[in-house]
């Protein structure tokens, strides 16, 4: 119980220094650190049983890594942008992924509950995932494979050149 007090201490800290949070917390009269635990409860009772799982998990991966990115768009620390970046690619080829198995993965029980684990996993630094995916797979997969992608992204930008020139011909 005592280790549990600790995390709590820890997590009403942290919200400590959002005004939001702090706000709710003076106007309800409910510590921030239930709030945020009913906040998170709701979600994880609404993707294990599926009830909305697919925004949830799309509003995850989206909402938090896009607010942070623009921070560290606007921010002059080189790290907060290769974190980030690393981020987005993962993310991307995780959906580029997911959209030609997902008529297979939605029958999987729980699958929206582990895909928000894996995008928790991919999001917060205390794990560095997207980085262990990317240096692990993507980065390996890309290196053998980058001579090929970039000679067929060559040939259909020399193709959309071709047919826009044919279309503007026409006009």
């Amino acid at each position: 119980m005592d280790k549990a007090q600790i995390y709590l201490n820890q997590l009403d800290k942290e919200l400590s220094k959002y005004p939001l949070a702090v706000e709710a917390e003076k106007r309800t009269h409910v510590p921030k650190t239930y709030m945020v635990a009913a906040v998170v409860g709701l979600f994880a009772i609404l993707t294990i049983f599926n009830i909305f799982g697919a925004l949830i998990t799309t509003l995850l991966g989206f909402l938090w890594p896009a607010y942070q990115s623009y921070k560290a768009i606007e921010d002059s620390d080189k790290e907060n942008d290769t974190q980030w970046l690393t981020y987005w690619t993962v993310f991307g080829f995780f959906n580029v992924i997911e959209v030609f198995t997902d008529v297979l993965l939605y029958w999987i029980p729980f699958y929206y509950a582990f895909k928000s684990v894996i995008i928790l996993y991919l999001i917060l630094p205390q794990f560095q995932g997207a980085k262990v995916v990317y240096v692990s797979i993507i980065s390996p997969y890309l290196l053998k494979k980058q001579s090929g992608i970039d000679a067929d992204i060559a040939k259909i930008k020399k193709q959309a050149a071709s047919v826009v020139g044919d279309i503007s011909k026409q006009e």
